[in-house]
């Protein structure tokens, strides 16, 4: 049976003969009862209390694991990241090498075209010098030729006109040549 503050203010006790002061009784039920009152306040003060700190308490566990949560995803964010980060480095530093190695190949190339060209140069100067020297040979011998039929003295009319077709001849003869040296190939490009 549960006790109220009621039930104690109302208790009614039987008289005996010598038995105690119903005044200071009544006066020590009053007091008790006020008492229990008190603590019945109390109790349900505290239960209340309680009730709201164990939400509290269960909003902090709930807040405590969601913590955990994000901490953890945090970190394998920041997991993926730095593997990311890895992972483009090596993919940037790969095509850094593929555009250096294409960079490398087109040089070589180039250098190849410029050491062919260079070649094909020195030939075409080669073979210039070589009909250069012809021509002036030619011409060398030819004034040679006129410089020796001076010489000679005079001659009679008959054998000028015979050495004034063969100086014409002679000139022909440095026509064809250089006539010869332009449809060289490489001479007049």
């Amino acid at each position: 049976m549960k006790l109220t503050p009621l039930d104690i203010r109302k208790q009614t006790f039987g008289k005996v003969f010598r038995g105690c002061d119903p005044e200071e009784v009544q006066a020590f039920l009053e007091m008790i009862a006020e008492e229990y009152e008190q603590l019945n306040r109390e109790n349900i003060e505290l239960r209340e209390g309680e009730a709201g700190l164990q939400a509290e308490v269960d909003r902090f566990r709930t807040i405590e694991r969601t913590l955990q949560e994000t901490l953890h995803t945090a970190q394998q964010t920041a997991e993926d990241v730095r593997e990311n980060a890895r992972k483009e480095g090596r993919l940037i530093v790969k095509e850094a090498e593929i555009l250096g190695n294409r960079a490398i190949e087109k040089a070589r190339a180039k250098v190849h075209l410029i050491r062919t060209e260079m070649v094909d140069l020195e030939n075409r100067r080669d073979f210039f010098v070589a009909k250069l020297k012809a021509l002036v040979q030619a011409h060398s011998d030819f004034l040679s030729q006129l410089s020796f039929r001076e010489r000679d003295g005079a001659k009679e009319s008959g054998d000028e006109e015979v050495d004034a077709a063969e100086g014409g001849n002679g000139q022909m003869e440095a026509e064809d040549e250089q006539e010869a040296l332009r449809k060289q190939p490489g001479v007049n490009e």
